[in-house]
């Protein structure tokens, strides 16, 4: 009888669960034996390592001093710790829905509650119809389930409660995971008759796609912006930006295109 791997030993033991699991210096967070959902170095805990959350930090593009940061799904914390690390002006707001995730915060380093972040216990969708407006200047939306993206956070209902509580100026940053031509489809009606703009990328190891939900500007006139932006953030915070930054495209519902 094969003996059962460190893996296969905790995965049985969670109960279904979200569960970690420590590989040398390498702290994972899984919901089940199919995915990764987030990946933290125990030495550097606010360390980004995987490729989507650098991508989704691309919202430095369109906003470069946000205030007021508001993350949708907290996971094992990554995007949440380097927003608390990079951002010391910034107040952080995080929503998440399943208890057992908000339960491995310590486990995965994340900050205690303080005068300037925080951990909601909450569904986003509700959350989010009921607030009335210019609550962060960024909402990064990056709520899963175990099999993707989660189906009421995939809505154009849901996307339009998110821009509509946006501050003036303020950027969307949505992961898409890997269903962008379904889910932007549905966002196009979230859209209509709006000056809203989606621009995206598709990170080069992975299979997450990354919109940006901006308002309206000129994708000629913004496209060598774009870079020179991508290079100055990379010397700032190392978010090889400028690697992704010539897959960017901007997208209508009228004609999707996937980047290669």
């Amino acid at each position: 009888m094969t003996k059962a791997s460190p893996f296969e030993l905790i995965l049985q033991q969670s109960g279904g669960q979200p569960f970690a699991f420590d590989h040398g210096d390498m702290r994972t967070l899984h919901f089940d034996h199919k995915y990764v959902q987030s990946a933290m170095l125990i030495s550097a805990p606010d360390k980004l390592l995987l490729s989507y959350t650098r991508a989704m930090m691309g919202f430095l593009l369109f906003h470069a001093a946000p205030e007021r940061i508001l993350l949708i799904g907290l996971g094992g914390g990554s995007l949440a710790k380097y927003c608390y690390r990079h951002f010391p002006s910034a107040h952080i707001t995080v929503l998440e829905l399943d208890a057992a995730v908000i339960a491995l915060r310590d486990t995965f380093m994340i900050p205690a509650d303080d005068q300037r972040f925080r951990v909601i216990h909450a569904d986003a969708a509700v959350y989010m119809q009921a607030q009335k407006g210019n609550i962060a200047d960024v909402i990064m939306l990056d709520g899963f389930s175990a099999d993707g993206p989660a189906e009421e956070l995939s809505s154009s209902e849901f996307y339009a409660a998110c821009l509509r509580n946006l501050a003036p100026g303020g950027v969307l940053v949505s992961n898409l995971w890997d269903r962008p031509v379904s889910l932007t489809s549905a966002i196009g009606q979230a859209l209509a008759a709006s000056d809203w703009r989606i621009w995206w990328c598709k990170t080069s190891d992975s299979h997450n796609c990354i919109a940006f939900f901006v308002t309206g500007n000129d994708a000629a006139a913004f496209r060598p912006l774009l870079f020179n932006r991508a290079k100055k953030l990379d010397e700032q915070f190392a978010l090889q930006l400028s690697e992704l930054a010539p897959s960017f495209q901007l997208v209508s519902d009228q004609a999707i295109q996937e980047p290669g």
